[in-house]
């Protein structure tokens, strides 16, 4: 579970509980065996980009011109010609497109200056744990429904040695006691048969091959983590999202900025002496950097209109599943055992501490003379 609290303590699934390390131990798989962030976003089309965001880009710039001027110039801004301050909006709209396109290409070179996908990933995970909850319930459904059932089969074979050892030694702590190595031994042989062997190994006298449950899912598992990732944990709204919020945000508002400013300089080159004349180098320096702040604040509006195209261009889903198909089993294996690995010992013991209390309870209805409870 995701967490419940409760009056004196609180409880809480191994998965969400680990959230930080658990996602870490997943983001560190799928950046560096499954794709890099330069393939995520060297699929898009800086033109095609560009296009996506054409419609919306006249009224961003009317809005970005005329905030900018309104305050860091305001006096020359509310004398100027309407149209002089028309035709220098036209002029900049006229370029925003080869502005976002040269952008969109800059981005890619530097992606990994500006954008940090691990820190975009574990931020996903654990600000909203039941995706991670949810990624490994999917993926080991079976395997959990697995331990659940064998926990029946596993746990009569054994009580079956455990009702002859009480034939012979009728003990009252034999009792807890096999309870104990029951509970312990049925949860060690259920992990052990998930996860091994890694490698099919074929068995004497043309016995069939066995390998481990989950690692026969590979093709399985693949289509269903990839589909998790591309929906959910990478999906094109959580990239720019991070792109704009992310640590390296400010990284990638200045290569903004820069892009912002050219095209500025660029465009207004005809009116600049008029404005250096009226306002000074110094509010001129002021203007430009007033319109690069207003960009800033309708990026994240500018790139929500290209969400649509990018999930489309990124392809995660199929990449993903391909490249967990052909992982070699070594690694997939680590996909789902990684993350509660070290917390496995956690569901042996719970196992080892009810066979206790089921033994003991056997204990106090058959040997109740041994316990000293003969007269109760």
């Amino acid at each position: 579970g995701v967490g419940r609290a409760l009056p004196l303590c609180g409880w809480q699934g191994v998965i969400p509980m680990k959230a930080v390390e658990m996602a870490t131990l997943s983001v560190d798989l799928m950046t560096q065996k499954l794709i890099k962030v330069e393939e995520i976003f060297s699929r898009l089309d800086p033109n095609r980009v560009a296009e996506e965001v054409s419609e919306i880009l006249p009224s961003i710039v009317s809005g970005v011109i005329n905030d900018a001027g309104r305050r860091h110039c305001p006096v020359l801004w509310e004398h100027l010609p309407a149209r002089i301050r028309r035709q220098l909006e036209e002029q900049v709209a006229n370029e925003a497109k080869p502005m976002m396109a040269n952008f969109i290409d800059d981005l890619q070179k530097n992606i990994s200056e500006v954008f940090d996908l691990k820190a975009c990933v574990v931020d996903v995970l654990v600000r909203d744990r039941r995706i991670l909850n949810d990624t490994f319930l999917l993926c080991g459904k079976e395997e959990f429904e697995f331990i659940k059932i064998s926990g029946f089969y596993l746990g009569f074979f054994f009580g079956l040695l455990q009702m002859g050892v009480w034939m012979f030694l009728d003990m009252w702590f034999i009792l807890p006691l096999c309870g104990v190595i029951v509970g312990w031994a049925t949860n060690v042989v259920a992990l052990k048969v998930i996860f091994w062997p890694i490698e099919p190994r074929r068995l004497p006298c043309g016995l069939p091959t066995f390998q481990g449950l989950f690692l026969q899912r590979q093709k399985e598992v693949a289509a269903l983590y990839a589909r998790q990732c591309a929906e959910r944990i990478l999906s094109a709204d959580v990239l720019m999202n991070s792109l704009v919020t992310g640590p390296k945000a400010e990284d990638m508002y200045q290569l903004v900025d820069k892009h912002v400013a050219a095209c500025m300089e660029d465009q207004a080159a005809y009116w600049k002496p008029l404005f250096l004349l009226s306002i000074g180098s110094e509010t001129w320096v002021d203007f430009r950097q007033g319109m690069c702040e207003e960009f800033r604040k309708r990026l994240p509006t500018i790139l929500a209109k290209v969400q649509g195209y990018m999930q489309e261009a990124m392809q995660l889903e199929g990449t993903l599943r391909s490249r967990l198909e052909h992982l070699p089993a070594a690694q997939f294996e680590r996909l789902l055992h990684a993350v509660f690995e070290q917390d496995e010992i956690k569901l042996i013991l719970v196992g080892a501490i009810l066979g206790f209390i089921v033994g003991f309870l056997q204990a106090l209805v058959q040997t109740p003379d041994q316990l000293g409870l003969g007269g109760i």
